[in-house]
């Protein structure tokens, strides 16, 4: 919400004529904590009256002017913050083997309305990022030890992030790394935090208990497979049922996943898994009313 909503809201509130009937309530309300004060419960009236101040405040505000009300449907919901702090970058170049890496592994914060980290949150989804950069620095210094002195490994690693998801409910932090020998290969992996947890989530926990949303997710996908290949013909995928290891079976709860900026949701696959390499990283945006009935308050629009 920005300063001059907030100065428009002032005024608007200041503005507001408290009704005789309610000036009186309150008038009398004022007497008798008077009174009760000078019998020793001080501490808990100004407490109360406080309390009882506020609430007045805000009826009035949101029943006298709509445009108070509509401001107040438009500030996030209280909960954590999540936000990349920093990010180091292993990088590693073997000129005599024709091998390089770049490898970008950022850190997360997950932090509360105060500003304070939530540690266990927080070290939670570093952890599970450092290991998966890891995992590739590692199998980078794998095919480096394996070239023999005099030969071409003829390899190059990049690894990059961004972030993908960052409304009032959601956070979504995306990976993607290509890996070029004789031919290439690209790898995504995005990590979903539910900022009213601050919790790391998965497919699953966007979704009522017991629902088909693997079933409803995948027939759309399915679909819009078929769809895209008969208005496009150098569009292809793996739906034939014969291909033994390339077929299309649905997805698992393990997918990768974000919300993009409509509020709809996207599944993400990596290259050669659904489609032939020359398709390169393959993404679906699933139509929410595809699974409207079945998801859980908040997260798609």
């Amino acid at each position: 919400m920005n300063h001059e909503k907030i100065d428009r809201m002032k005024q608007e509130y200041e503005q507001i004529e408290v009704p005789e009937a309610l000036k009186t309530q309150v008038e009398a309300g004022i007497r008798k904590g008077k009174r009760e004060t000078q019998k020793g419960s001080i501490r808990f009236l100004k407490g109360a009256a406080t309390v009882a101040a506020a609430m007045v405040a805000l009826v009035i505000s949101v029943n006298v002017s709509p445009t108070i009300a509509h401001a107040m449907e438009e500030v996030p919901l209280l909960g954590t913050i999540v936000k990349v702090v920093n990010f180091s970058t292993y990088s590693d170049v073997q000129d005599d083997k024709n091998m390089e890496a770049n490898v970008d592994i950022p850190q997360v914060a997950v932090t509360n309305q105060d500003g304070e980290v939530l540690s266990d949150e927080t070290d939670e989804l570093n952890q599970e990022v450092k290991k998966y950069a890891g995992g590739i620095i590692k199998s980078y210094q794998s095919d480096v030890a394996s070239i023999e002195d005099g030969e071409n490994g003829n390899e190059a690693v990049n690894s990059s992030y961004q972030v993908v998801t960052d409304n009032d409910r959601l956070f979504a932090l995306r990976i993607d790394t290509s890996i070029v020998m004789a031919g290439s290969n690209q790898y995504t992996k995005i990590y979903n935090v539910d900022k009213k947890t601050g919790n790391t989530i998965t497919l699953n926990d966007l979704f009522q208990k017991d629902s088909d949303y693997l079933d409803r997710i995948s027939e759309e996908i399915e679909k819009q497979m078929k769809e895209n290949m008969e208005k496009d013909s150098n569009l292809q995928y793996f739906l034939d049922k014969d291909v033994d290891g390339y077929s299309f079976d649905g997805i698992k709860n393990d997918v990768n996943f974000y919300v993009n900026k409509e509020g709809e949701l996207t599944i993400v696959f990596d290259k050669y898994e659904v489609a032939p390499g020359y398709m390169g990283i393959v993404e679906f945006t699933i139509p929410t009313s595809v699974v409207s009935d079945i998801i859980k308050d908040g997260y798609l629009q």
